[in-house]
């Protein structure tokens, strides 16, 4: 069956002498593998549109064993990640995230939506990559289904403190008067382990600002840089621990940064 979709290369990888095998992210399949024939080759007609980042239409030849790529046109390219390798780096961790999180023939338009606008952003140089990042996780984060409740303590109820413990698993905030203490009011230790977060009152209002803002407002974060940077390592780390593994391409986005 041949098919036409629209697509993000989230991978690229060689393969035989002049072949690829490409990672799409599509509007209409979700995630697909798909057989680039003679991809590598510089005067190979998918050359621009099998590149990683590329962004484009590409007509399959879907079948049993394997999708085989019959055409193609490069749409966008991100061409800025290129002089950038902070920016490249960080988009290489968006997109394997992107890749993990997408199903086949489950497609999620508005992940594949989120992931562009973060690309585009980063290509043009528009926000700081941190920025960036904690956009793209905290958003994904919700669309993931595991979206904190950041509405206040839930045992006190109050949403005025000025600091807070994330129960990262658990996805609800203790305030520090209430911290160890479970719903009755009385002190808790079940020995079970905890993975925690503090945020400020600051943070937990930006987190849920990030989230509800409009697709035009969705990168206004804090002035504050202290609270910009603990903000990202937050969703940092509440993302990486519900998808329950590690990236390389996070790790070396972040030694890249602290060049």
């Amino acid at each position: 069956m041949v098919v036409s979709v629209e697509g993000l290369v989230c991978n690229a990888v060689n393969c035989g002498e002049s072949d690829k095998m490409l990672t799409l992210i599509t509007r209409q399949y979700g995630k697909m593998s798909v057989y680039c024939r003679g991809g590598r080759r510089i005067s190979s007609k998918f050359m621009t549109a099998s590149q990683k980042f590329s962004y484009g239409d590409y007509v399959i030849n879907k079948t049993d064993r394997l999708n085989i790529l019959q055409e193609a046109n490069a749409k966008i390219s991100f061409f800025g990640l290129q002089k950038d390798i902070r920016a490249a780096a960080l988009a290489d961790y968006m997109c394997e995230v992107l890749s993990d999180v997408s199903v086949e023939e489950e497609p999620d338009v508005q992940t594949l939506d989120l992931a562009l606008n973060c690309l585009y952003v980063l290509s043009e140089g528009r926000r700081e990559a941190d920025d960036v990042k904690t956009v793209f996780e905290w958003r994904l984060i919700e669309r993931l289904g595991v979206y904190p409740d950041l509405s206040g303590c839930h045992i006190c109820g109050k949403a005025d403190k000025p600091w807070y413990y994330l129960d990262v698993m658990n996805g609800e905030l203790t305030c520090r008067d209430c911290g160890g203490k479970d719903k009755s009011g009385k002190q808790e230790d079940d020995g079970t382990a905890h993975i925690t977060i503090l945020m400020s009152g600051a943070e937990v209002y930006a987190a849920n600002r990030v989230i509800s803002a409009e697709k035009s407002k969705m990168f206004s974060l804090p002035a504050d840089p202290g609270v910009k940077k603990r903000l990202c390592e937050a969703s940092e780390k509440y993302l990486i621990n519900h998808l329950e593994r590690s990236y390389k391409t996070l790790e070396f986005y972040k030694e890249i940064s602290s060049l």
